[in-house]
C-alpha cells in the first residue's frame, strides 16, 4: 500500500471509532474488569476489611471523606509540583554544564551518581533533622526522587546532536550559547521529554514518602495514620487518590510531549495509529 492510500485509510470515518476503542474504551473496560474481579474475590473469600476492603467499600469511604481527601491532596500536589519544577530546572542547568564542559563532568557527575545510589528512605530521617518538619521536607524529597532521571536524559540528549551541524556552527563563529540554543537543545528535546515522563510520576511518590516521616498533612500522613488505626479502607482511598494524581501527571507529560515535539517520529507514528 502506498503512503497516499495509507493516509486515506487513516482518514476514513471508520478509523475514528477504532482509535477511540483502542485508546479509551479498552483501558476502561480492562479497569472495570479488574475491579469486578477484586470485588468478587473479597466476597468469595470473606476477607475482612482490615485485610483487603472491597472496591465498593473504598468508594463509599471516598464519597464520605471527599473533603478531607481533597484537602490532603492539595498539600501533596503542591509539594509534588514545586519539587518537580525545582528538579527540572536543576537537571537542565546541570545537564547543560556537564554536556558543555568535560571538566565539570569530572568534578560533579561522580558525586551525583553517589548521591543517587544512596537509598532515599535512609535519607528521610536526616532530612527531618537538617530541614525540619513540614512542606519543605516533602519538596526536597520530590527533588531527590525526580532530578536524576531528568539529568541523565538531558546530558544524553545534549550530547546526541549531529556532529556535522556542530562543526558547521563552530566554523561560522557560533558561540557555545548559540550552539546550545540552536543545535543541542532542539535535538535533545525527545530525550529531555523522556526524562520528564519518567520523573513526573515519581513526584507524587516522593511527596508521599516525605509526608511519611516529616509532615502532619498530606495523603502520605493520612495513609500512615489510617494504617496505624486499622482504617484500611481509608488507607486504600488515599492510595487511590495518589494513583489518580500519578496518572494525571503522566497524561500531562504525554500532552507536553505532543506539544513540544510534534515533529518527532514517535509523534508522527502515534498520529497515524
Amino acid at each position: 500500500m502506498s503512503q497516499a492510500s495509507a493516509a486515506a485509510a487513516i482518514a476514513t470515518p471508520e478509523a475514528a471509532p477504532r482509535r477511540l476503542r483502542s485508546s479509551f474504551l479498552l483501558p476502561v473496560l480492562s479497569g472495570i474488569g479488574g475491579l469486578l474481579l477484586w470485588e468478587l474475590a473479597v466476597h468469595a473469600f470473606a476477607l475482612p476489611s482490615y485485610l483487603l476492603p472491597a472496591p465498593s467499600e473504598v468508594m463509599v469511604v471516598m464519597v464520605e471523606k471527599w473533603r478531607l481527601l481533597l484537602d490532603q491532596l492539595q498539600y501533596t500536589a503542591l509539594a509534588a509540583v514545586v519539587g518537580f519544577v525545582i528538579a527540572l530546572v536543576i537537571s537542565i542547568v546541570l545537564g547543560a554544564l556537564i554536556a558543555a564542559s568535560p571538566a565539570v563532568e569530572r568534578v560533579i557527575y561522580v558525586w551525583l551518581v553517589v548521591f543517587h545510589a544512596i537509598p532515599k528512605v535512609v535519607v528521610a530521617p536526616l532530612l527531618l533533622v537538617w530541614i525540619g518538619f513540614g512542606l519543605q521536607s516533602s519538596i526536597i524529597f520530590v527533588v531527590v526522587f525526580t532530578f536524576f532521571p531528568m539529568l541523565v536524559n538531558t546530558v544524553t540528549g545534549l550530547r546526541s546532536a549531529d556532529p556535522e551541524l556542530l562543526l558547521v556552527t563552530r566554523s561560522m563563529g557560533g558561540t557555545t550559547w548559540q550552539t546550545l540554543r540552536a543545535i543541542r537543545l532542539p535535538s535533545a528535546m525527545p530525550s529531555i521529554i523522556a526524562g520528564i515522563k519518567i520523573s513526573i510520576t515519581l513526584a507524587p511518590l516522593g511527596a508521599v514518602i516525605g509526608e511519611f516521616v516529616a509532615s502532619n498533612k498530606g495523603l502520605g500522613h493520612m495513609l500512615i495514620q489510617s494504617v496505624g488505626s486499622l482504617e484500611v479502607p481509608t488507607a486504600f482511598a488515599a492510595v487511590v487518590v495518589v494513583s489518580i494524581l500519578g496518572i494525571l501527571t503522566w497524561y500531562l507529560a504525554e500532552w507536553l510531549e505532543r506539544v513540544a515535539i510534534p515533529w518527532h517520529a514517535s509523534q508522527r507514528g502515534r498520529a497515524a495509529e
